[in-house]
């Protein structure tokens, strides 16, 4: 990740800024003050949808100067880093400002809009979190982003398929379509054929059709050709729905959020290769727990199933055909 704070010379008063991008329909900068604090400014003329008070976002002060104060001629919210070394997720906060007012063709209700997600934001980082995920959730969050871009947005479109990711909010599954239901695992090609299975709902439901999609990752470089990991994931469908779908980008920075990811080339470090990939239909004699086949008063189970004895199952919606590794 560029540090587009690097490039800006050090004020001796006042503030130095320098535009965002001149194509962006909002006046946003980054910025530095005179004691080296990273900023990013949203300059407008209208004051639409002001609160009373800002959010408060742990390491990040966000005010607002009117027209008049120190000298400004418009108003300013202003977004300070408190700590340089936070600044991989300030800039996660302020690309996803800049993505999610960027097909703004009446920049009137922007300032709604940024509130909005600094809501999102304050809300995530109050959240207890390290530097990275671990691994296992890496790996799981590649297998559905691959499955949405491999099978989801070429059947449905990119926007339609950010809506039927149902992972990150709790759903018991991943996906869901129409009458199916889709859950998603990954595994390493160097661990055995089977997969975890976190609770008794996750191979149940309630739809008419029910699929477990596995994706085998080999580990590689990323420097490989075809190389995986979750910062080229997120960069292709962010750029798909900037161009197809961009009402939709609101809630895959959300659902981003939800998952705990950040935007950090640290992950780069995690990168695979896809090596093989199956679908089940899931059907009596599948291998499974379900909700209504538990011993009163077991709550909650896990167990893994042998991708063997699933080979039976094979199956899968007639939407995934087309797609070969």
């Amino acid at each position: 990740m560029n540090n587009p704070w690097e490039k800006i010379k050090l004020p001796s008063h006042d503030i130095y800024s320098r535009r965002v991008s001149s194509e962006h329909p909002l006046n946003l900068y980054w910025g530095k003050d005179p004691l080296g604090h990273f900023l990013f400014v949203y300059e407008f003329s209208t004051p639409d949808h002001l609160p009373d008070k800002f959010p408060v976002l742990n390491g990040i002060k966000v005010h607002l100067l009117k027209p008049g104060d120190n000298n400004t001629a418009e108003y300013m919210l202003i977004l300070l880093l408190k700590e340089k070394n936070d600044w991989q997720i300030f800039l996660s906060l302020c690309n996803d400002i800049i993505s999610a007012t960027s097909d703004f063709e009446q920049p009137s209700h922007a300032t709604k809009v940024i509130l909005r997600r600094l809501k999102r934001w304050q809300d995530f980082l109050q959240l207890p979190r390290s530097d990275l995920l671990p691994e296992k959730t890496i790996k799981g969050l590649i297998g559905e982003l691959l499955f949405l871009t491999l099978y989801v947005q070429p059947a449905f479109g990119i926007g339609q398929a950010i809506q039927y990711w149902q992972g990150p909010d709790d759903s018991p599954q991943d996906f869901t379509i129409d009458n199916n239901a889709i859950e998603v695992k990954t595994q390493l090609g160097s661990t055995k054929p089977r997969v975890r299975i976190s609770s008794a709902d996750q191979l149940c439901t309630q739809l008419p059709n029910m699929y477990l999609h596995v994706i085998t990752l080999g580990k590689t470089n990323f420097e490989a050709v075809d190389a995986i990991n979750l910062p080229g994931l997120v960069a292709e469908i962010r750029q798909m729905l900037e161009e197809e779908s961009p009402s939709s980008f609101e809630r895959f920075s959300n659902l981003l959020i939800q998952t705990g990811y950040v935007d950090s080339d640290d992950y780069l470090q995690f990168s695979y290769i896809l090596t093989s990939e199956q679908t089940y239909l899931i059907e009596e004699g599948f291998p499974r727990i379900c909700p209504d086949s538990l011993i009163q008063g077991i709550d909650n189970v896990n167990y893994d199933i042998s991708l063997l004895e699933c080979e039976p199952f094979i199956g899968k919606p007639d939407w995934m055909d087309g797609h070969d590794v």
